[in-house]
């Protein structure tokens, strides 16, 4: 006989395992065929391609730009008008500015020339009345001196004419005035605007006939007259025997 003899329960258990068994495959068969598509592929598979086909369409979107509409090229187009209209007049300006300060800087310059040409006039203005001063006082210092004619008669020419030159015995006419003790401020004792006579036939006093020679018509000269040659010791105002300051201005010399 050898061989182990099995009981009852354990034909039992082998076939309660086996039936369980065959309930498993049958329900893990149903959830297989519920969970498959009409290709035979499972909802798992057909889902994860699905999946991956939807993110791989939506990578593709964002990496590819949206084509540009109409709208969009003519706003495009507008902007770059404008930025380079505003780039025009932005250098439109530049220019201007550049001008107006070129301008400036011109009118600066022909403001300073003026003023150092006006300067320099100035300058020689003031150079030129300083030597016609000196000239002058020059002059006045020369002029101031009397000389001296025959019997202590003096004259000053303080204006040479340029007419006909005075001619003993020919008739003359002066203008003068006769002072007492000088020639500006003294007393005025005698004058005339027109006075008439013939030179060296004594019709005047001999300091008169003494001191005209030589003079022109549109001279002025100044006399001084002492008594030898006036009226002596007599007084006719400025004093007896007093020197006479006479201003004369020869008019007319007859021909």
């Amino acid at each position: 006989m050898g061989r182990r003899r099995r009981n009852h329960s354990d034909d039992d258990d082998d076939a309660l395992e086996r039936e369980w068994l065959k309930k498993r495959q049958k329900s893990t068969a149903k959830e297989d065929d519920g969970n498959r598509d009409d290709d035979g592929r499972s909802k798992d598979e057909t889902s994860n391609q699905t999946d991956k086909g939807a993110a791989h369409h939506n990578s593709e979107t964002a990496a590819s730009p949206a084509p540009a509409t109409k709208k969009d090229d003519t706003n495009s187009d507008a902007d770059k008008i404008e930025r380079l209209r505003l780039k025009k007049q932005l250098k439109k300006q530049r220019q201007k500015e550049k001008k107006a300060e070129a301008a400036k800087q011109a009118d600066e310059a022909r403001q300073k020339k003026e003023k150092e040409k006006l300067q320099l006039q100035k300058m020689k203005k003031e150079q030129a009345t300083k030597k016609n001063e000196k000239k002058k006082f020059s002059d006045t210092k020369q002029t101031n001196e009397f000389k001296s004619l025959r019997k202590g008669v003096k004259y000053l020419d303080l204006k040479v004419g340029n007419g006909p030159v005075v001619q003993h015995r020919k008739k003359i006419r002066v203008e003068y005035s006769l002072r007492a003790k000088n020639h500006t401020t003294g007393k005025i004792i005698d004058a005339s605007k027109n006075f008439g006579f013939r030179l060296g036939k004594g019709e005047v006093i001999e300091g008169y006939d003494i001191g005209l020679e030589g003079m022109r018509v549109g001279g002025i000269r100044r006399l001084i007259v002492p008594k030898q040659a006036g009226y002596h010791n007599d007084d006719i105002g400025a004093g007896r025997g007093a020197d006479l300051y006479f201003e004369i201005e020869l008019l007319y010399v007859a021909p």
